[in-house]
């Protein structure tokens, strides 16, 4: 089940917006849910307005609900590739915290020496379980 079925479905329960957040759901979710909810519950109030006032000829009323339908299509799309995007993001803030402790981020786009050098760094490195030591890093071209 997708994320924003879940939202939905809750909230159909009668949860808060608020509750959702707290309990985890993004609020960019919670709020495009609440909101396509908030719609559909006043739509039918339009249409049997319309109905009263005016009669709409069958011809533009079923091209009005194919430009309806294609329009629910793609917005169904876009909310899937949403939820794809925000899947990635989770995995990128994943990635980051877990690079956040590496000592050596970032330093050879870093390191300027006062010779001049621009990127040329080397770290002395130990194995820690045989002891053997070398360099790691990167060296000028000769």
């Amino acid at each position: 089940m997708k994320i924003t079925e879940h939202v939905e479905h809750l909230l159909r329960q009668g949860r808060k917006p608020k509750e959702l957040i707290d309990l985890g759901f993004p609020k960019r979710v919670v709020t495009r849910v609440r909101r396509r909810l908030r719609e559909e519950k006043a739509m039918p109030r339009l249409i049997t307005r319309q109905a009263k006032t005016e009669m709409v000829p069958l011809r533009e009323a079923t091209a009005v609900q194919c430009g309806l339908k294609s329009l629910e299509t793609r917005v169904n799309q876009l909310e899937s590739q949403v939820d794809i995007l925000e899947a990635v993001m989770a995995g990128l803030y994943d990635m980051d915290e877990r690079l956040d402790g590496t000592p050596a981020l970032g330093l050879k786009h870093h390191f300027k020496c006062d010779c001049g050098a621009s990127g040329l760094v080397a770290l002395h490195i130990q194995c820690t379980k045989c002891g053997k030591e070398t360099w790691w890093g990167w060296f000028p071209k000769e």
